[in-house]
This record gives structure tokens, C-alpha cells and sequence, in this order.
């Protein structure tokens, strides 16, 4: 089956499926109905940019995410939910002119992401429409020389590195760490389980694809499985956008490589993913289940106590579609708020990281349900996103700006890891993934995303020496 038309009846579903749902909120929207159907056109439009031709990865996982977190959220909740959210909204007040005043506020963060991708498009970076070379000369050959050794190393690595995490509790998501290791060795498992063994999976990836293309599911296998133990190890259930990411890298090499991505490979891949995926989400959620609740349950007898946790794993992954991604509740807590400034800004802009205070948006915007107070050693906080949190100010030339701005600091990202990264599409895949969503999950202690950039300069450093001193030791 030819990739074009794979594609085009994707997009033929998508639109369809827009143009429903958009007929059924349109009547129940209070706001003006130009205002939405302008919000509907730019999601859509960031949408469909997002994978078109001259399009980089950033460009496509930003899209997918702000039109999940934002219209499709908004949308769903306003046609079938009399526009009631899950997460609260602060004091937002529901009426037609906040309404219309959250939608704009959108609309203005996605012309400026248009712009910036209709420019860059022109003047800018884009990827070559063949595949390109292997660009990690000296680690392709270290690779094929020891390739058995190698794979047998990474999985027992990635088993034993996900192990002592969840074992010692280094780094989980909702937790304060019950172990804080000497010279902030924490963050090496911080790294290692977001992205930092997801790039070795990426760099797999490009090497198998090289070396066997007809037994290609082993290394997709392997890249899925290193996503899902260490998702499960990190109790995050976000296993859906490494997973993605590295899919989506692996999908872009065949475009560029062959006529068609075969199909009992496509069929088999998205399977796969989408079992381990489950497997995934359900052993998170009831290990957070056990362990969120674990007070209550002591009460509890024990048929009561399987009751009640297998309730709350049903409740929580039911709320993963839709209501677990930022996006239009942040915009909404923000244009409901008393008084934006850009004193308020620059008071977001100083939050430091503290495990035993709510976030400064909880504070600030919204009814937080959380309290980081009790000594119970967990640690949640809500997050706006960088739409809302650009819009502290009040200024829409402000976000209008601010927006290309992370916009082309994203596409220079993206570069410096196709550059420096081997010309790898699956490792800028990923890395393009991990940015799009640090935006889209912005707000809490904004100043300490140097440490996220930090990690990914390190990661591409990492790489791009190692190929540099095997070149000298294993000639191709």
C-alpha cells in the first residue's frame, strides 16, 4: 500500500471527523460563532502544517498536541458536557465574552506559530525529501561489529536501570525522591528514563534499518519495550510519546528510503504499540493506585480493598483521553484571573522548585485539589502551558512574540540535533518530541528548563563524540 494514500485517507477520517464535531458545537457554543470557527481554522490549519511538505518533526507533535489540549478538549466539552471541565478553571466565568476572550487568546499563539513554520519553510531548516546517509560513521561500525553484544548490553541496562529507579524511588513522577543521591546523581536517572535510553533506542533504529530492514520489528520491539518499563518505572503513563516519537522517526526513513512502508510491518507495529501501551497505562495507574491511596485503604477489608483500587485504576485511565493533556483549562484559569501584569510575570518567572508548597499557578489561578504541605511524599502540581503562561502579562503582542520566539527555539533545537546527531530522523523525532511537550506542559519553575536543554545538548554531545573517537578504532 502506497504511503500517499495511507495518508490521504488519515486526513480525509480527520477532517470528517472535525467537521462532525464542530456542527455539533457550534450550537452550543455562547460565544460569537466567527470566533470558534476562527479557533477551529487555525487548529486544523496547525494541524495539517504540521505534517506537510517542509514540516520538521517539532512542527508535527506540537500540532497533534495543542490541537488535543485545545479544540479537541473544548470542543468535546462544549458540544456534550454543557462546557464543564474536569480540571478546574479558576475564576473563569463561562460567559460569551471570556469565552470569546480565551479562543482569541489561542488564536493569537497559533498565527504565530504559522508564521514561523510558513517562514523557516522558506528561509530555513528542512529535511532532505531522501533519506540521508548514516552520519555516525565510526558508531555504525562499532555497531555492526559487536551488534549481538550490544543488544544483549542495552536490554540488560535498560531492565537493571528501571529496576533500581523503581526499587529506590530516584525519580517518579508525583513523588518527592525517597532517596536523594550525592552530587545530584538523581537527574542521571531523571535522564535515562525520559529520553536519555529512548535516544539509544533511536540510534538502534537508524542501525537496524541500515543493516535489516526485513527483520525491522525486533528493533521496534526493543524501542517499545525500553519506552514502557521505563514509563512504569518513572509511574508516568506517558509511554504514548516517546513510543510516538521513535514510530514517527521510524515511519519518516521509510518514506524517504522506499516507495511504501510495508504494510504487515505498519499492522504489526501499531499493534504492538498499542498493547504495550495498555500494559503500560494499567500497571501505573494501579501502582498509583496502591500507593496514592494507600491511607484510606488500610481501613478497608481486602475484597473492599480490590474493589476500590480497581475502581481507581478504571477512573484514572478513562480520564487519560482527554482530560490528563494541558491546554484550554490554562488559558481559561488565566483570562478568568483579577489582574495580569507584567509584575505577575516576572513573580512566575522566580518560582523555585520546592517539594513542600504548591506550584505558583495552584496559588495563583485556580481551586488546586493539591496540597504539597502534608509530609506524604508526594508532590503534584497543575501546569498552565505556555500559551497561558506567555498571556501572564495581559499583552497579546506579548504572546504573539514570545510564541515565535519558542518557536524558533525549537526549530534551532531540532537542527543542532540533525547536525550534530548523526542526521538521524528517528533521534530528532524524539528529541522534537520532548520539546513540544515541555511547552505544552510549561509553567511550573520556568527557569529551570535549562536543565531539560542542558540534558539534551549533553545527550547529542554524548553521541557526537562517541562516533568521533570510534572512527579512530573501527574503521567501516
Amino acid at each position: 500500500m502506497r504511503w500517499d494514500h495511507v495518508v490521504f485517507v488519515i486526513w480525509m477520517l480527520v477532517f470528517s471527523g472535525i467537521a462532525a464535531l464542530t456542527f455539533f458545537t457550534l450550537p452550543e457554543y455562547k460565544g460569537s460563532a466567527p470566533v470558534y470557527l476562527l479557533f477551529t481554522l487555525l487548529s486544523s490549519v496547525v494541524l495539517f502544517f504540521g505534517f506537510g511538505r517542509g514540516a520538521i518533526f517539532f512542527d508535527a507533535f506540537l500540532g497533534v498536541l495543542l490541537w488535543i489540549g485545545f479544540w479537541l478538549k473544548f470542543s468535546v466539552q462544549t458540544a456534550f458536557f454543557d462546557g464543564r471541565f474536569n480540571i478546574s478553571v479558576g475564576g473563569f466565568d463561562g460567559g460569551s465574552e471570556s469565552l470569546d476572550k480565551a479562543l482569541l487568546v489561542v488564536c493569537c499563539a497559533m498565527a504565530a506559530i504559522l508564521l514561523v513554520r510558513l517562514v523557516r519553510q522558506r528561509c530555513g531548516f528542512c529535511y532532505p525529501e531522501v533519506l540521508p546517509g548514516v552520519g555516525y560513521v565510526g558508531l555504525f561500525a562499532f555497531y555492526r561489529r559487536f551488534r549481538g553484544v550490544l543488544l544483549c548490553i542495552f536490554i540488560v541496562a535498560v531492565v537493571l536501570v528501571c529496576a533500581v529507579n523503581a526499587w529506590f524511588g530516584f525519580y517518579q513522577r508525583g513523588q518527592v525522591a525517597r532517596i536523594t543521591l550525592p552530587l545530584g546523581l538523581n537527574g542521571i536517572f531523571a535522564w535515562l528514563l525520559t529520553f536519555g535510553m529512548a535516544s539509544v533506542s533511536a540510534v538502534l533504529l537508524r542501525f537496524e534499518f541500515e543493516l535489516n530492514r526485513k527483520r525491522y520489528w525486533i528493533a521496534i520491539t526493543l524501542a517499545l519495550l525500553e519506552a514502557a518499563f521505563s514509563n512504569i518505572s518513572l509511574w508516568s503513563r506517558g509511554m504514548i510519546l516517546n513510543g510516538s516519537a521513535l514510530l514517527y522517526g521510524a515511519v519518516a526513513q521509510f518514506r524517504r528510503a522506499e516507495s511504501k512502508v510495508p504494510f504487515r510491518l505498519s499492522i504489526c507495529a501499531a499493534l504492538l504499540f498499542f498493547g504495550i501501551f495498555a500494559i503500560s497505562v494499567y500497571s501505573v495507574n494501579y501502582l498509583r493506585a496502591l500507593d496514592f491511596h494507600r491511607l484510606s485503604e488500610q481501613q478497608l477489608q481486602q475484597k473492599q480493598q480490590q474493589h476500590v483500587i480497581k475502581q481507581l485504576v478504571v477512573d484514572q485511565t478513562t480520564t487519560l483521553f482527554l482530560d490528563r493533556w494541558v491546554g484550554i483549562e490554562g488559558v481559561m484559569s488565566v483570562v478568568g484571573a483579577e489582574s495580569l501584569s507584567f509584575q505577575l510575570f516576572k513573580r512566575a518567572l522566580d518560582e523555585r522548585f520546592n517539594t513542600d508548597e504548591n506550584s505558583f499557578y495552584d496559588r495563583n489561578f485556580v481551586e488546586s485539589s493539591y496540597d504539597n504541605s502534608r509530609e506524604d511524599g508526594l508532590h503534584f502540581v497543575s501546569l498552565p502551558g505556555y500559551i497561558a503562561f506567555l498571556f501572564y502579562p495581559g499583552s497579546y503582542l506579548f504572546l504573539f512574540f514570545a510564541v515565535m520566539l519558542f518557536s524558533v527555539l525549537a526549530a534551532s533545537i531540532e537542527f543542532l540535533v540533525y547536525r550534530l546527531g548523526g542526521k538521524n530522523l528517528v533521534f530528532c523525532a524524539l528529541i522534537a518530541q520532548v520539546v513540544a511537550f515541555r511547552f505544552t506542559s510549561f509553567g511550573y519553575v520556568p527557569m529551570q528548563s535549562y536543565l531539560l536543554f542542558g540534558s539534551i545538548l549533553l545527550n547529542v554531545l554524548i553521541l557526537y563524540f562517541s562516533d568521533r573517537l570510534l572512527r579512530f578504532f573501527c574503521r567501516p
